[in-house]
C-alpha cells in the first residue's frame, strides 16, 4: 500500500491499522521523510512484525514524482492500495489568500490525486483501494480554508469519475 502523507499523525495511525489487518508492505510518502523519533519507533515496531516499510520523498505535486513513488512501490510487489492523506495547509481569510497559497495547498491533494489516478490506471492493474481523505470544508466551507476546501472538492470529483468507470474510489 502507498500512503502519501504516511508519516503524519493520521498517516501513522492508518498504517498501523493496515498492518494490524495483515498489510506487510508499506510505502510511506512524505516530502520531508522521517523527522521525528516517534516515526522511527512506529516503523521499527512494524518491521518487528515482518512488515517491509519504505520511505519515499518524491515530490507528489509533479507527475514524475508520483510516477517515481508508484514505481518504487512496485519494486516491493503489486500495488493494492493508494491512500492519499497528504496535506499542506495555507489557511488565511479569503482577502489574504493569493495564488501561491492556492497552488501550495492544491499540490499534495488535488494535483497529486490527479496524477496518482492517471498513473495508477496504467501501472497498478491489481489496485483494490484508492482512498482520498477529504474534509467537510469542501461542502460546508470553513473560514480561512477556501483553498483547502477547493483542493478537497477537486479530489472528490476525481473519485466520482473513478467510480463512474468502475475503478476503486472512496473519499
Amino acid at each position: 500500500f502507498i500512503i502519501p502523507g504516511g508519516l503524519g499523525g493520521f498517516g501513522l495511525e492508518l498504517a498501523d491499522w493496515l498492518v494490524l489487518r495483515g498489510c506487510r508492505k508499506l510505502v510511506l510518502s512524505s516530502s520531508r521523510g522521517i523527522t521525528k523519533q516517534y516515526q522511527s519507533y512506529r516503523i521499527k515496531i512494524w518491521e518487528s512484525y515482518g512488515v517491509k516499510v519504505s520511505i519515499n520523498t518524491s515530490d507528489i505535486s509533479s507527475k514524475s514524482g508520483c510516477e517515481q513513488l508508484i514505481r518504487d512501490a512496485i519494486q516491493l510487489g503489486p500495488v493494492g492500495g493508494i491512500f492519499n492523506l497528504a496535506v499542506l495547509l495555507r489557511d488565511s481569510i479569503f482577502e489574504n489568500q493569493d495564488v501561491a497559497k492556492f497552488v501550495e495547498c492544491m499540490a499534495p491533494k488535488a494535483v497529486a490525486t490527479k496524477h496518482l489516478d492517471e498513473l495508477s490506471r496504467i501501472l497498478c492493474p491489481e489496485l483494490q483501494y484508492f482512498v482520498i481523505f477529504s474534509s467537510v470544508s469542501c461542502g460546508r466551507g470553513n473560514a480561512g480554508q477556501s483553498n483547502y476546501g477547493m483542493a478537497n472538492s477537486v479530489m472528490e470529483r476525481i473519485m466520482e469519475q473513478r467510480h463512474k468507470f468502475g475503478l476503486p474510489a472512496k473519499a
